[in-house]
């Protein structure tokens, strides 16, 4: 169901609506009437025993001069304890020292034009819906595993209540028999499946040998490539034949390592200018496609031909829409690990599986005369549209695609467009 045309519609909606205390009531009205416990950080400061546990999620716009500029700014102000730039989103967490000073901080933001969005980072349980999850204390807390150690060992069953519910005891349970996708399942910590454009509007390709070129015009099988982010913000691209591109000494780049090295990690560079990536190296290059489709890594500086465009690709556990914007939207699919893993969630649950399936959403509204929506809408079977009668005497007239709780009438039309954002995201066509 999610085919065309939704993203960039979704795009312009969520620009305008960034009023952010307005989201903040969204988000905990919707959790809290769907069941979900809602703790703010400062529920879990007693817990912890340290301040400062209050953050804000600031996105920046694309015409702000620099984000990072803001961002040390941002140090300074009253009740800051730190503040965090993401570089590769143009975003910051910003740590503030009381929940009063998180709500004066973003009151001094309201009306920024460097800002595009502000909101508290909210702790939201799930999985609990007696207690807030108990929190180790630093002390106790164990020392982190590498990536393929997290992903292994949250396939196990040993290490989920859910599979144990099932009477699932011993090895993987991501999927379950039934094809079940527990929680543990989560594809957060997947790789993001990539492609590189160059300059030349060439795709980057290796070969089962390692040899990499970039003289393909469009995008093939021998393109996509497996884009890890490290702890340090560097990024490992794997192939399709398991290897890892490699960036030599001697300038050459390959795709024969098997293991992640300091030549298997490059730094992202991005270009305001005009939208692409620079792949800095360990060597302190950058790699170059030149016009006859060598890949080199043996540029000092950066510069057209070192620029290239990342785009996000369908990988083997995800289902794409076909909308050209879906690469704008990372909140969906992002390689740093902060998105909703939509497509791993659209594999699973559209076609076939997803037909028949009733979602009740409690927001702002919805636009249901959308062209990405009016399709997808319910219909109370019980309803005569229009007659000005409450037919299935539930209380409210001509209540045929839901209902107005805040206006008390059958008429659920969005006048906030937030509702319709989130409604998009569910069921978009």
């Amino acid at each position: 169901i999610f085919d065309q045309g939704f993203w960039a519609s979704c795009a312009r909606l969520l620009r305008p609506m960034a009023r952010f205390n307005m989201l903040r009531c969204a988000l905990f009205v919707l959790l809290q009437r769907g069941g979900l416990a809602v703790h703010s950080s400062s529920a879990e400061k007693t817990q912890r025993g340290v301040d400062g546990d209050h953050r804000v999620i600031v996105r920046f716009t694309d015409h702000s001069d620099s984000f990072e500029h803001e961002v040390e700014k941002y140090k300074k102000s009253k009740g800051v304890v730190r503040a965090k730039p993401l570089k590769q989103l143009r975003m910051a967490v910003v740590t503030l020292q009381s929940e009063e000073a998180q709500d004066e901080f973003i009151d001094e933001l309201d009306g920024d034009e460097a800002v595009e969005l502000a909101v508290p980072d909210t702790w939201v349980y799930a999985d609990d819906f007696k207690s807030p999850r108990k929190v180790a204390p630093e002390a106790e807390l164990k020392p982190m595993r590498s990536f393929a150690e997290v992903l292994e060992h949250r396939s196990q069953c040993s290490s989920n209540p859910a599979c144990r519910a099932r009477g699932l005891t011993t090895g993987a349970c991501c999927p379950v028999p039934d094809g079940t996708m527990l929680s543990c399942c989560s594809m957060h910590l997947e790789p993001t499946t990539v492609a590189l454009q160059a300059y030349h509007a060439t795709y980057v390709s290796v070969t089962g040998e390692g040899a990499i070129s970039a003289r393909a015009p469009g995008m093939l099988a021998e393109s996509k490539l497996e884009m890890m982010v490290h702890d340090d913000e560097s990024v490992s691209f794997r192939t399709v034949f398991g290897a890892y591109l490699s960036a030599a000494e001697t300038g050459w780049v390959t795709a024969v390592a098997r293991d992640i090295g300091e030549r298997e990690k490059f730094t992202l560079v991005f270009n305001r200018e005009n939208g692409t990536f620079a792949l800095g190296t360990s060597e302190g290059r950058f790699v170059t496609v030149e016009p006859t489709g060598y890949v080199l890594a043996n540029r000092p500086t950066s510069d057209l031909w070192e620029g290239f465009i990342i785009s996000k690709v369908e990988g083997k556990n995800q289902r794409f829409p076909n909308d050209p914007g879906v690469n704008q939207l990372w909140g969906m699919n992002s390689w740093a690990r902060n998105d909703i893993d939509a497509p791993e969630a659209w594999r699973m649950w559209t076609g076939e599986l997803g037909a028949g399936i009733v979602v009740g959403v409690i927001d702002t509204g919805i636009d249901y005369t959308h062209e990405d929506l009016r399709e997808q809408m319910w219909v109370n079977p019980k309803e005569i549209p229009g007659n000005g009668i409450d037919d299935d005497g539930n209380g409210f007239v001509d209540d045929v695609h839901g209902a107005d709780f805040a206006n008390n009438d059958g008429d659920p039309l969005d006048d906030q467009l937030h509702g319709t954002h989130c409604s998009g995201t569910i069921a978009g066509v």
